[in-house]
């Protein structure tokens, strides 16, 4: 008896039709099916070849403009002993925001400064020390005490002026000693007229004497006589030459003392200038340390609430002043070192920010200016980027901009097509197979 297996065998399960389809089919449907399986192959290369895929960097990104804004931080430990701006308060350039409590009056120390800043130089000789002789300037004070102590010390000599009676001396020598050389011209101009008379009369004796006119003594009164006069002169010329001398050494004294008069007023003019100078410095110490300062315009925005008497450590953020003229915003990017080569100027960078979804915002398209030839100490590179439609986004949405803008950036590097990936793919499995 046949079983049910045997009959589920025997049973025939397609048509004599079919039957001979399947055993030897046509050749229009060969040849036709491996016709259009190469064309769906051709059309599918052609589409790889069309399509592109792009390579993403991503890496954090901060929008900013141009001048960013600049944040204040506290370098000492101490406390807050007065605010003098409010939060959201339009600031100038220089103008004090805050001032941290010191051993010093600020008060005085403020005072100080502008005179010091006000003072050239060239005039520094004006400078109103009795002014500020009272003020209370606390670790100050000894740079203050030592320019006040030089300051007074040039005023002093310059008062006392020591080398005075010296050149008042040697000016009164010269002048009784001018006035005793013309007296000694004067006579000697005489005696020159009387040496000449005895020398004659010498000669005139001598004459009458070989003549046997008249006696031997007479001959030798006359000698005596013309010896008298030209010792005389030598004595009066010698009186002369002392005379020069003496005047010679009135004005090297003169000199001297013109020199060494110089010579101190230089010193204590430099040595003045110096401690000044020093003091000014301590002053810029004092203020970078206990006064935080705008160095431009625009609004101020406290990093946290703020009160007087409050203690503040050092490094901690206070405020920061949003410039007011935002000259361009741009994007400022640090990227890692991976895939880094092949970032170049010009390609485009996606910018979707925090502050704004990109979902519902848009995504802030972006180029790169430039990068970094070296990395940081931390394997980053930094990347400029440009934003040449500014803050409007791809759905047309003009974004707000009034302070740094934090987001995450995709930098586009590559787009290459599916045929170019595909071929990278087999030359990578053919590299790790040859290795």
């Amino acid at each position: 008896m046949e079983t049910k297996k045997d009959i589920l065998d025997n049973l025939e399960l397609r048509s004599e039709s079919v039957q001979d389809i399947l055993s030897q089919p046509p050749n229009w449907m060969i040849r036709w099916g491996n016709s259009f399986i190469l064309i769906i192959i051709l059309m599918i290369i052609l589409m790889s070849y069309f399509i592109k895929y792009p390579e993403f960097v991503p890496a954090p990104i901060i929008v900013t403009s141009q001048n960013p804004p600049e944040k204040l931080e506290a370098r000492i430990n101490s406390k807050i002993e007065k605010i003098l701006v409010k939060n959201q308060q339009e600031v100038k350039k220089n103008d004090i925001l805050m001032i941290l409590q010191s051993t010093a009056n600020y008060h005085d120390v403020l005072r100080l400064k502008k005179l010091v800043d006000s003072i050239p130089p060239n005039q520094i000789f004006y400078f109103p020390i009795s002014e500020t002789l009272g003020f209370k300037l606390g670790e100050l004070q000894s740079d203050y005490n030592t320019f006040a102590k030089a300051f007074q010390d040039e005023k002093l000599y310059a008062k006392l002026q020591p080398y005075a009676p010296e050149n008042v001396a040697a000016n009164q020598g010269l002048s009784e000693y001018n006035g005793r050389i013309a007296t000694l011209k004067q006579q000697l101009s005489l005696e020159n007229a009387k040496f000449d008379l005895s020398k004659k009369n010498f000669s005139r004796s001598q004459t009458l004497f070989d003549q046997g006119v008249i006696s031997k003594m007479e001959l030798e009164n006359e000698k005596i006589k013309y010896l008298q006069a030209e010792q005389n002169l030598k004595t009066i010329s010698i009186s002369l030459s002392q005379m020069q001398e003496g005047i010679s050494n009135f004005n090297k004294t003169k000199s001297g003392a013109s020199i060494n008069a110089q010579k101190d007023k230089s010193n204590y003019e430099s040595q003045t200038l110096q401690m000044l100078e020093q003091l000014r410095k301590s002053l810029k110490q004092w203020e970078q340390s206990y006064l935080l300062i705008s160095s431009t315009n625009g609004i101020v925005s406290f990093q946290q609430f703020w009160g007087e008497n409050q203690f503040i450590k050092t490094n901690d953020a206070v405020l920061s002043i949003l410039p007011t003229d935002k000259i361009a915003v741009v994007g400022r990017m640090q990227v890692p070192s991976v895939n880094s080569g092949k970032i170049v100027p010009g390609e485009k960078v996606l910018i979707k920010l925090d502050n704004y979804r990109f979902q519902e915002y848009g995504i802030i398209e972006g180029k790169v200016q430039n990068i970094s030839l070296s990395p940081d100490e931390k394997g980053n590179y930094y990347v400029d980027v440009i934003l040449p439609k500014g803050l409007k986004t791809s759905y047309n949405k003009r974004l707000p901009f009034d302070k740094e803008l934090k987001g995450n950036a995709e930098i586009v590097t590559e787009d290459l097509r599916l045929i170019e990936r595909f071929f990278y793919q087999i030359r990578k499995l053919l590299g790790n197979q040859n290795i």
